[in-house]
């Protein structure tokens, strides 16, 4: 009997973006490996597939989560962390989880993931976007230093305990929600 639960549908999604990655789930039924080719022409994915998280670790007043924020930043800015560091201390974290937060309040998530942040005279990254070629080893480490993660069942208000069923982020960002319906049960 196939099961047709919303809980089945959240365990495929998961299964499904995880899969390649660190965090991925054996799927029994598998045993084919996808072919990452895009119209007839290679092109790997970024290693690791989409990472696991858990909803504990989705700041609801931030509306992010912290550690993938400050990983993707050290990872690929650390002359740039290093000059906050220097203006801020011990709150250097704290502050540009609050920036990077209010910027995504005041312009959007999507400006935000392209055109960075400021702090403090530092301008930070928030993402990198596919080079047109792979010619530049930098940029494309750059772009493959991305982390998307996968959070289910997300608290998401301050305000109640109300949960999405999917969330997705990009380094730390919210990128897109879902609210899985299935007909056949209501």
């Amino acid at each position: 009997m196939v099961d047709i639960s919303e809980r089945s549908l959240e365990e495929t999604i998961e299964r499904a973006l995880l899969a390649g990655g660190p965090d991925a789930i054996p799927d029994p039924l598998a045993n084919r490996v996808m072919d990452r080719t895009e119209y007839g022409e290679p092109w790997p994915a970024a290693p690791g597939g989409y990472r696991l998280r858990s909803p504990d670790e989705y700041d609801r007043g931030l509306c992010l989560i912290p550690r993938d924020v400050v990983d993707f930043v050290h990872a690929t800015q650390p002359k740039m962390w290093q000059r906050l560091q220097e203006h801020y201390g011990a709150d250097t974290r704290d502050r540009f989880l609050r920036r990077v937060s209010g910027d995504v309040a005041k312009r959007g998530t999507l400006d935000v993931l392209r055109n960075g942040v400021k702090d403090a005279g530092c301008r930070f990254d928030l993402a990198y976007f596919r080079p047109s070629s792979r010619l530049n080893p930098e940029v494309q480490q750059l772009y493959e230093a991305n982390v998307f993660a996968s959070v289910r069942q997300l608290r998401y208000s301050t305000a109640n305990e109300n949960s999405l069923d999917v969330a997705l982020f990009l380094n730390g960002l919210p990128i897109f929600t879902a609210e899985l319906k299935n007909h056949f049960t209501g």
